[in-house]
């Protein structure tokens, strides 16, 4: 399968699963592009991020054991949990296909 293969694959997953309005009160969709940030442009909290990612790692059969979203979503603690901000990575639409085409989570 080619590069464009898997982008339209899963960027055609993702607008049939997620898609993302462009009004809140209209019917318009956006055009989920590879450089979309899941903390930006689908403004996930961490939890749906990670049901998220579990669901298109699992559906295009994606080994994301090595995942660790602390690294890519910013999770909330009680204050006396907290120690020092950390600061997150990007994680983009363009990851998650470089990822499906290896079969596995290459970042982190």
């Amino acid at each position: 399968m080619s590069e464009t293969d898997y982008e339209k694959k899963v960027i055609d997953y993702l607008m049939a699963h997620y898609p993302v309005k462009k009004r809140w009160f209209r019917s318009e969709i956006k055009q989920i592009t590879p450089e979309w940030s899941l903390n930006e442009d689908f403004q996930f909290t961490p939890e749906d991020a990670e049901e998220f990612l579990i669901d298109v790692f699992t559906a295009f059969n994606v080994d994301y054991s090595q995942l660790d979203t602390r690294n890519y979503l910013e999770y909330e603690y009680p204050f006396w949990q907290q120690t020092f901000k950390k600061r997150i990575k990007p994680l983009t639409v363009a990851m998650i296909i470089e990822s499906v085409k290896a079969g596995r989570w290459l970042y982190d």
